[in-house]
């Protein structure tokens, strides 16, 4: 592959949706980590593709007047944040142009634009989840390497440092979520410290302690999952119990034990220890049970204002069918609900289908069903005899990151609804799947949303509609 090289003095020209810098050296694009447009720096490349190569600046000769102070001591090694030198205003406009783009290059969706997107009130603790782990030989600075310090205890209780699944950096203060995040993530660390439990190496794939679970809602409920990899019931009462008294704001409690080599917890069970055995977080009128492997937008309060903008854009009767595709635990659909005659929730996870019909009971919606079960499947059966899916009028769909597989879009054309609601949280797959659906539905409008301050991700709202005369 030869010599990974190293550029001087090169002018950072724009930013792509990823939110890298771009340079061009000798006329081939490097993506640069953490630089703004109009810099000058050196960089490091790090890796190369075929056309493109990535690489990190080793010095910024010239700063943008866009680049700020980072507020987190931990910037630049964490795996979390990756734009805190960036305003949050500008962080916004960026996005606002990245959906544009995105949508015209792999969509060629050119009208119309984006409307304005919609940003958060607050870009600091706004996520309701977060994931921690245990490591036993934890991440250090260049400024401790440097200083040649001794340090005999490296364990470590925080995120995965940058680009490395085998090293984890011990966090002090995180900006993400709400209180008592900080507070039980210091309580677990002093707990699992002091009765010398040991933490998970993922190379040896050995030690007890793997992971830790925060979840918190607008209503100020906490939950936390303790991540173990091998069965002892017994130890993860005693340091869930534990905590639970050293942080009292703390009302459910469970542990999940995972053995395998991977970091998934699908599979595996959660085992309920103490307090309540669901926390209920509240989007609007509704009531939401979250259970400990619920999926729920990570940003409760974003959550509210991106439905909102589904509910006001559908174009509903009182007797509609409306089709909730990768329903979750039914917030789409529920939140609707009173829109249409009935909603038909469909998705995979059987326990979030379980979440998704407690949901329904919790918020008397008699007109909500649900269905488990590999979605291509169920759809490949809806409006055909014997299903218990029926030909829809409206389709509202909030896939994975990946995106809708094309049996889906078939499917889905097949079924012919009036109108389609397309939420991501990955607009070059939302822009991919658009084309593919452009010949029978035109795109009437596009909302971003942004749901990750901080951050280059953002989520994508586009209104789809049937095109007249099309079979």
């Amino acid at each position: 592959m030869g010599r990974l090289k190293h550029y001087e003095q090169q002018e950072v020209l724009d930013l792509d949706y990823q939110g890298y810098g771009i340079v061009k050296p000798d006329g081939r694009v490097v993506f640069v980590e953490g630089v703004l447009p109009g810099e000058i720096v050196d960089v490091r490349v790090t890796r190369r593709r075929k056309n493109v190569s990535f690489g990190v600046p080793t010095t910024i000769h010239r700063r943008s007047d866009l680049r700020t102070a980072p507020f987190c001591a931990h910037f630049g090694e964490c795996g979390g944040c990756t734009w805190q030198y960036l305003g949050y205003p500008d962080q916004l406009r960026y996005k606002e142009r990245f959906v544009a783009e995105v949508l015209e290059r792999l969509g060629g969706v050119t009208d119309p634009r984006p409307l304005p997107i919609i940003g958060c009130e607050r870009d600091r603790f706004y996520r309701n989840k977060l994931d921690f782990s245990f490591s036993p030989t934890r991440w250090l600075s260049s400024e401790e390497i440097d200083r040649g310090e001794d340090i005999s205890d490296r364990r470590a209780l925080g995120f995965h440092v940058k680009g490395r699944y085998d090293r984890v950096l011990d966090v002090g203060t995180c900006y993400l979520q709400p209180d008592p995040s900080n507070a039980i993530r210091t309580q677990a660390r002093r707990i699992a410290r002091d009765h010398s439990y040991s933490f998970h190496d993922p190379e040896r794939h050995e030690g007890l302690l793997r992971g830790l679970i925060v979840r918190t809602t607008e209503t100020d409920e906490v939950m936390v999952i303790l991540v173990i990899h091998e069965e002892r019931p017994d130890l993860a009462a005693t340091f869930l119990t534990e905590l639970a008294g050293a942080v009292p704001e703390i009302t459910s409690a469970h542990y999940i034990v995972n053995p395998s080599r991977n970091d998934d917890l699908g599979p595996h069970q959660a085992h309920h220890v103490l307090g309540t055995n669901v926390i209920h977080e509240r989007c609007a009128a509704l009531r939401l049970a979250i259970h400990p492997k619920s999926f729920y937008q990570t940003n409760s309060r974003q959550a509210e204002r991106l439905y909102t903008v589904v509910r006001e854009w559908l174009d509903a009767a009182a007797s509609d069918i409306l089709l909730d595709l990768y329903c979750g635990i039914g917030s789409i659909g529920l939140f609707v609900a009173d829109r249409v005659g009935r909603v038909v929730g469909v998705e995979y996870v059987e326990e979030a289908v379980a979440g998704a019909r407690l949901n329904a009971q919790l918020n008397d919606v008699p007109s909500a069903e649900f269905h488990a079960g590999d979605v291509r499947e169920l759809l490949a059966a809806a409006g055909r005899a014997g299903s218990p899916i029926g030909r829809p009028d409206l389709v509202v769909l909030d896939p994975p990151r990946a995106g809708v597989h094309p049996q889906v879009i078939g499917e889905l054309i097949r079924l012919a609804p009036r109108q389609i609601i397309y939420v991501s949280c990955k607009p070059s797959t939302q822009a991919r799947d658009l084309a593919a659906l452009s010949g029978h539905y035109a795109v009437e409008r596009v909302q971003p949303v942004d749901m990750f301050p901080q951050t280059f991700h953002i989520e994508c709202v586009a209104d789809l509609r049937r095109r007249a005369g099309v079979t």
